[in-house]
Order: structure tokens, then sequence, then C-alpha cells
């Protein structure tokens, strides 16, 4: 990747991941407020969910076609 390619990626990757703090922080204070007064809570960053796409077990069709597309790259 030459010089100028990878500053555009620097920038890309520090713009879209302040944005998806922004939407997460968003996403959290309205759930909140909506649940507010409820007999459900939310709590944010739980940690039940850190590895829910590892640990799923896919079918061997979605990893053929997962390897099909890896393939394609």
């Amino acid at each position: 990747m030459g010089s100028d390619a990878n500053r555009l990626r620097k920038k890309w990757q520090a713009y879209s991941g302040k944005n998806a703090g922004l939407a997460e922080s968003s996403f959290y204070q309205t759930f909140r407020a909506l649940f507010e007064g409820t007999e459900y809570a939310v709590r944010s960053k739980p940690k039940e969910f850190g590895k829910i796409y590892v640990k799923i077990p896919l079918s061997k069709k979605v990893l053929t076609e997962i390897l099909l597309q890896m393939s394609k790259l």
C-alpha cells in the first residue's frame, strides 16, 4: 500500500471509529431513556456478547459460501 493510500486509510479508520462510538453512545442513551420506569434495565458495554460471532456454529453451506467469497478476493 502506498503512503498516500495509507494516510487515507488511517483517516477513514479514525472517522469510522469515532462515528461508531457516537452511534453506540446514542443507542445506549436512547434505550436507557425508553426503559426508564420499567422493570427492564440497559447496561452499557455488556460482556455477555463479546464473542457472539465466534461461538455460533455455522452450517457447512454457510462455511462453503464464506470460503468461496474469500477465494474471490
